[in-house]
């Protein structure tokens, strides 16, 4: 087995186990991809059977706050457990949940590390629009980066990081510790990107799920955009 194979089997292990000690679920499907800095992992199929009822009852935004109070108590203990079963050294863990499809995404930024993967767009895309419409799109939640880089995984996956994010009564609110409600209040607002603008008609193809999650005090997002896969 390839070392990146070996070492996405390792994690995706690990994961497993993680989610199966502490929401008492496993995903129904799991896809690692490994880009040094970066290590993201993609759920399908996660949604427990009391978060079920919850939806049911309209009550997603009691899902939402419990998933982000589990994995905030759990990030210290999540990335110190990754580090023990592979060369991984996770820094950072950011996460986002698309109910509605019951999936998710955990993003892990190494604190060092040897290489560093190439980022580039694929053959034929065109980065300024795509840029562009990131910081207008911004301009309408928040205010426009002060500097916006883009990250392609593959064809199908492209990770945004915006830095220099938010106004001062955003500011204000997160040192008054307001920064689940402040998370849960931006969220929505930055899905609505692929509504207000033609972003597909830059992109190989498609969105078909975007996630978004914050350093609030550094004051940086990472945005990903999952694109619909060709079939052929």
């Amino acid at each position: 087995m390839p070392e990146s194979q070996a070492v996405q089997s390792q994690i995706s292990s690990y994961i497993s186990k993680f989610l199966k000690d502490h929401f008492g679920e496993n995903p129904e499907e799991m896809e690692v991809q490994f880009h040094p800095p970066y290590l993201l992992i993609h759920l399908n199929g996660f949604l427990l059977p009391p978060e079920k009822m919850l939806l049911d009852r309209q009550e997603n935004k009691r899902v939402l706050e419990s998933r982000d109070l589990m994995m905030n108590s759990l990030k210290n203990d999540f990335l110190e457990g990754l580090g023990s079963v592979s060369d991984f050294k996770g820094k950072e863990l950011f996460f986002d949940w698309n109910l509605d499809k019951e999936s998710a995404l955990l993003l892990v930024i190494a604190g060092n590390t040897d290489a560093e993967s190439d980022f580039s767009a694929p053959l034929g895309v065109l980065e300024g629009p795509i840029k562009d419409i990131i910081e207008m799109n911004s301009s309408l939640t928040q205010k426009k980066p002060e500097k916006t880089e883009l990250f392609w995984l593959n064809s199908d996956i492209l990770l945004i990081k915006r830095t220099g994010i938010l106004v001062e009564i955003e500011k204000q609110l997160i040192k008054n510790g307001a920064t689940d409600k402040l998370k849960l209040a931006k969220r929505p607002l930055e899905y609505r990107i692929t509504k207000f603008f033609n972003l597909d008609h830059f992109l190989p193809s498609p969105v078909e799920e975007i996630f978004v999650d914050w350093d609030f005090h550094q004051e940086y997002s990472y945005m990903v955009l999952i694109l619909k896969r060709s079939t052929s």
